[in-house]
């Protein structure tokens, strides 16, 4: 995700052309392969995976057991002097370290770069709208110039990629919401709501649907047809038949 961002900023805003970006290629492929290794092999050294709620993830075993770090808190008032978790002590922390910190750096990251790429499509097109107010050239089949009106017009460009980004954000926050919520109340040593746990195991699995919803809608809504159904037939002969010639779908 946030290689993906990077790429997007340095085509869009920094100019970038294809060569230059293949010369960071291998940082974009190879940090994520990395980090995810790396948290994925200490985790398993450290006997971290368990039984999670609604998964085998990072935790402590038993679940009900008291880590070191709520010992180390509580001592004033605890009696307890050694962890009683026979695998994963401490796992809480290591979620945050190893997961949700980095999770929600990369969900601030993107936010800031479609909030930046956005500024630069803003600026584009009002820079070409000034240029067409100020050189009215061009005449209808009237005489009439045009471009008078270009400066009451809306910023046709900004508008779609501002609620593309504004979707994308909210599909990122509508599915790790729950989960990260779930887990800071476990990392206070408290059980959760069983219906968090309902919402934070469904919503992870909806990221996939979110994605596709959103990166399919612009195309949707410029499919010429009368009806939802031949637009969404139109649209899944276009994208699931690409190498073959079908009629009906007709872009403007």
């Amino acid at each position: 995700m946030v290689s993906l961002q990077i790429q997007y900023l340095l085509v869009i805003k920094y100019g970038w052309n294809e060569k230059k970006v293949k010369g960071i290629e291998i940082f974009l492929h190879g940090i994520p392969i990395a980090n995810g290794l790396g948290t994925a092999i200490a985790a398993l050294v450290l006997k971290m995976y368990n039984p999670a709620d609604w998964d085998c993830w990072i935790h402590s075993y038993p679940h009900d057991c008291t880590p070191t770090y709520v010992i180390r808190r509580e001592e004033d008032s605890s009696d307890m002097v050694v962890t009683n978790c026979t695998r994963g002590d401490s796992a809480e922390i290591f979620q945050w370290a190893f997961f949700f910190v980095l999770l929600w750096a990369a969900i601030a990251f993107c936010v800031f770069v479609m909030m930046s790429i956005v500024r630069v499509v803003e600026t584009t097109e009002k820079r070409t709208m000034r240029y067409v107010v100020n050189n009215p050239i061009d005449r209808d089949s009237e005489g009439q110039e045009q471009g008078r009106g270009a400066r009451h017009q809306h910023l046709v460009m900004t508008a779609p990629v501002k609620r593309r980004g504004i979707l994308y954000a909210c599909g990122f926050l509508a599915v790790w919401i729950f989960p990260t919520i779930t887990r800071l109340i476990e990392l206070f040593n408290a059980e959760p709501p069983p219906l968090l746990n309902v919402f934070s195991g469904c919503f992870i699995a909806s990221q996939g649907i979110w994605n596709t919803m959103i990166y399919f809608s612009q195309k949707f809504r410029r499919i010429e047809q009368n009806h939802w159904w031949e637009k969404m037939w139109s649209l899944l002969k276009s994208e699931l038949f690409f190498c073959c010639e079908w009629g009906g779908m007709q872009l403007h």
